[in-house]
């Protein structure tokens, strides 16, 4: 399990502009993701960073599946799973009011911030979740530097 989520907002969210900034960051693609409302092209599928498109994956699972698998996060071993509720596969979500999404759901991020971050991926920018062990800020103050805005290590 991770010490630190470090979690920030670029206001690009074309691929190449994407990879560019987490290239600059210097930043390991194996413990990064990128939340993005844009569908699905081959720009991103034929990328190396790891996009996940918020709308269709919410129409599909939770993301703190995708964000967390592999990491030993709860989640990746089955999570929040109710018996008698979820053996449809709805999740806990069935208890939400259906036009709030939380994209960041599963991170664990206070209220605040999940808005935050929920609103840029809702006005089209995409945000950066990076897991990191041991100090943060290098990788905080890196991304700072590579133009990732409204950086904040969880």
């Amino acid at each position: 399990m991770p010490d630190h989520v470090i979690v920030g907002v670029i206001n690009n969210s074309e691929p190449q502009h994407v990879e560019q900034v987490v290239a600059a960051a210097g930043l390991d693609h194996s413990r990064l993701r990128v939340l993005t409302s844009e569908e699905a092209s081959p720009k991103h599928v034929g990328s190396p960073i790891s996009f996940i498109h918020v709308w269709e994956a919410m129409g599909e699972n939770s993301l703190a599946d995708d964000m967390t698998r592999g990491t030993g996060v709860i989640p990746d071993f089955g999570g929040t799973r109710v018996p008698g509720i979820d053996e449809d596969g709805g999740g806990l979500g069935v208890f939400e009011h259906p036009e709030v999404l939380d994209h960041m759901a599963g991170i664990g991020l206070p209220r605040g911030d999940a808005e935050r971050y929920n609103g840029a991926i809702e006005d089209g920018r995409c945000v950066v979740v990076y897991t990191c062990d041991g100090d943060a800020s290098s990788a905080q103050a890196a991304m700072q530097k590579a133009g990732v805005q409204d950086v904040r290590v969880f």
